[in-house]
């Protein structure tokens, strides 16, 4: 890191001059730290070089840089660390797709009405709140009115990289348990597990496997 020095006798009076890379704060954060394995506080730092006069800086050169650094750990890291969700970002993001996602369910199930209908809602709720404790049957028919199937894959989408594909493969099955409750996936219902799969970063043939495994397990249960 630091530099090559030249020392230098003018008149009798040694010099010793060279050049030394200075890291400055410029920022503090919250940021998921991959050494520590969690959320952790840490700093943006810029790195600048400086001349050098008896190994003290004295002259500010060009900036060479940016790390992110744990303050738990003080590993750094490439800038783009801070750009990646945080364990909390993460949970709040996954709440918010199973809400939507259950209610996109209910909103393309079939029939609308009678028991298959209340048998899905219910069991929509009941998912949801695993999320979120304080869902209720009003707030489900306030979201399957207002939220757009087709976009299933956008609310997912954050989770692509931040959720293992363990965790992926569990959100997918609750999602086909919720409507099997009902009776079965209708084409719509398998287009928002699709649209959800896809958002995911699954292939298809990983999706159709979730699903085939959830609907071979839920017919081999006794009557």
């Amino acid at each position: 890191m630091l530099p090559h020095l030249w020392p230098r006798n003018v008149r009798g009076v040694l010099l010793v001059f060279g050049f030394k890379i200075r890291l400055s704060t410029t920022a503090s954060l919250v940021f998921f730290c991959p050494s520590c394995g969690g959320d952790r506080a840490g700093s943006r730092r810029s790195a600048r070089r400086w001349f050098t006069l008896f190994w003290i800086p004295v002259v500010p050169l060009k900036s060479v840089g940016e790390v992110v650094e744990c303050e738990t750990c003080h590993t750094r890291f490439d800038p783009t660390v801070a750009d990646r969700p945080t364990t909390a970002d993460l949970h709040d993001v996954l709440s918010t797709a199973v809400r939507v996602l259950n209610a996109m369910l209910v909103r393309t199930a079939e029939p609308t009405d009678g028991p298959a209908a209340e048998a899905i809602r219910n069991a929509a709720v009941a998912q949801v709140r695993t999320a979120i404790p304080e869902y209720d049957h009003v707030t489900l028919s306030s979201d399957v009115a207002s939220l757009d199937p087709a976009l299933a894959g956008q609310y997912v989408g954050p989770l692509d990289e931040g959720l293992a594909v363990g965790g992926k493969e569990l959100l997918l099955s609750d999602l086909v348990r919720v409507t099997l409750a009902g009776g079965t996936i209708t084409p719509d219902q398998r287009r928002v597990i699709d649209h959800a799969g896809r958002g995911l970063g699954l292939t298809p043939a990983h999706v159709t496997g979730i699903v085939t495994s959830v609907v071979a397990a839920r017919t081999a249960e006794p009557g």
